[in-house]
């Protein structure tokens, strides 16, 4: 045992006693514990602050890098772009962003991202700002949908925002014509909205076109609000005269549309969005009521149609009652074998003040056939009792356009209007200048069936006779003077038949007389127009107006 005196002495030694009522917990794994909830803390920090990650693919990676690109939505930093990467089949460009925290309630299917960079367009210049600061990638968020974690980007910017207060509207057109995406909307030459997309319809037949009209003039919009393609220059020669439209300078360039209310639709309903409109070729046409009921009817013409296009008007006494619908050739019933200009024209109801429907209770069938009833016993009725022809006028001097008209001539030979076709046919007249030449001729016919050569002959035969008498005066004046008053007989008898067949009671007479009231009427009429060209020299190129 050890003692003081012999501490090597093991068996002096005291034995340990354990305490195993104050046993605690060892104070050397307090620094790995403190390390690990400070590791957790970190981890969930960061993991909280962390938005969610996205994925938005793209056709090009034009200005775009990884880890400097930002999420933008307006001009406020909302995430970043993280990595670049293709798609398996390298067909389009593949982001991975990081979003900022408090996005994921906006990121839906309906949410729209698209590359902001410098851009020339219809709507004009925009992004000029990333020259400096370089691409980034703008964010239109939206909590409608269903939530999303991958995208596809926009190609091109929207048009219109969601943040943009108004109203988007459809319209169908025959063809796009000047109209492009971003192209303006006026409203008394005020850009009101936008262009918004384009497509060919799915049977190809006509081409729809979105817009977007911001508030508030889109309460102006009505169901009856016709539109009209406002972009470009519009020039239209036609019978009717020379017309020149244009909405502003900045459509001449960018195209666009225009809109309008006419009077007679103002009380209409307010449109709702999407409906659909027709688009106009031009502003003069949506003054014009739709056509919806029109009936043909044919015209033969001996002379030239040369200036007559279909879509001349057919008008009576200024009045427009109808459209040429067609030129064709066809047979004359007159001269066997020999073909002539055949016109069919259509005579539409619907352009007549007092034109009145029947019953709309009936089939649109019906209302056909019984407005061709109609038509076809007024015009019978005109034609048989009032002589009303149809005949080709000149409608614009510089462009020799020409236009049907439909007038009464009382004088004109009886016809009656034909329906032994397949359309009633209206009986013609030719023009007034066909008409002078036409008269000339006769007259020309007239003096060759009068034998002119057999008294121009006796006249020759007088005047050699009268030589003759002349150079015999002195040898036998008793005969000479017998001779010469035979002579001063027959030049009396042949002057006294010339004088009764020019007189205006004989045939040659009479022709000349019709042909000079002619003449006169046509010089009137040239010298009534050259004093009004005088006052008026701008009816060369718009036309004579209404009086």
């Amino acid at each position: 045992m050890a003692t003081p005196d012999n501490p090597r002495d093991t068996n002096a030694v005291a034995e340990a006693v354990i305490d195993e009522e104050h046993k605690g917990f060892p104070v050397i794994w307090l620094l790995p514990l403190v390390a690990v909830l400070v590791g957790a803390w970190l981890i969930y920090k960061t993991v909280s602050e962390t938005g969610p990650s996205i994925t938005i693919s793209f056709e090009t990676a034009e200005g775009i890098q990884a880890g400097k690109t930002r999420i933008k939505y307006r001009d406020v930093e909302v995430g970043k772009v993280d990595s670049v990467n293709f798609s398996d089949d390298i067909s389009r460009i593949l982001l991975k962003v990081v979003m900022n925290p408090g996005t994921k309630d906006f990121l839906t299917d309906q949410t729209r991202f698209w590359v902001v960079k410098p851009r020339i367009g219809a709507g004009g210049v925009s992004g000029l700002g990333t020259l400096v600061s370089g691409a980034y990638i703008a964010m239109e968020p939206s909590q409608e949908g269903k939530p999303a974690e991958k995208f596809i980007g926009l190609e091109k910017p929207p048009v219109v925002t969601a943040d943009v207060e108004g109203t988007s509207y459809q319209l169908r057109a025959k063809k796009l014509g000047s109209v492009s995406i971003g192209a303006p909307v006026y409203f008394r030459q005020f850009d009101v909205g936008e262009i918004t997309e384009y497509r060919l319809s799915d049977d190809h037949s006509h081409v729809d076109i979105g817009f977007f009209v911001r508030a508030p003039h889109d309460q102006y919009i009505r169901e009856g609000t016709r539109f009209w393609n406002a972009g470009g220059v519009n020039l239209t020669l036609s019978a009717t005269g020379m017309q020149l439209e244009m909405e502003s300078i900045v459509s001449l360039l960018t195209g666009g549309i225009a809109f309008e209310t006419l009077p007679k639709h103002a009380d209409s309903p307010a449109a709702q969005a999407g409906t659909v409109f027709t688009l106009y070729d031009n502003h003069g046409d949506i003054l014009e009521d739709p056509i919806t009921i029109a009936h043909t009817f044919i015209t033969r013409y001996s002379g030239s149609v040369r200036g007559l296009a279909p879509g001349a008007p057919v008008e009576f006494r200024g009045i427009r009652l109808g459209t040429v619908k067609s030129i064709e050739i066809g047979y004359d019933p007159e001269h066997e074998g020999v073909t002539i200009p055949i016109v069919l024209i259509d005579l539409e109801p619907e352009r007549l003040q007092n034109f009145a429907l029947v019953d709309k209770a009936v089939s649109a069938v019906e209302i056909q056939e019984e407005t061709l009833r109609e038509t076809v016993k007024r015009v019978a009725y005109a034609v048989r009792e009032k002589g009303m022809r149809a005949r080709l006028q000149t409608g614009n001097l510089i462009t020799g356009a020409l236009y049907v008209d439909l007038e009464f001539f009382p004088d004109a030979d009886p016809a009656s209007l034909v329906m032994d076709g397949e359309y009633p046919e209206i009986p013609t007249l030719p023009n007034p200048l066909e008409g002078i030449l036409i008269g000339f001729n006769k007259i020309i016919d007239k003096l060759e069936a009068a034998r002119l050569e057999d008294t121009l002959s006796n006249l020759n035969e007088l005047m050699a006779s009268t030589n003759e008498l002349v150079g015999t005066l002195g040898q036998n004046a008793p005969a000479l003077a017998s001779e010469l008053q035979a002579t001063i007989e027959e030049a009396h008898a042949t002057l006294s038949s010339i004088r009764a067949m020019a007189s205006t009671d004989g045939e040659i007479g009479n022709e000349l007389y019709n042909a000079l009231v002619e003449i006169t009427a046509a010089a009137r009429s040239i010298r009534v127009m050259s004093e009004y060209l005088e006052r008026h020299p701008e009816a060369l190129i718009k036309g004579k107006g209404n009086p």
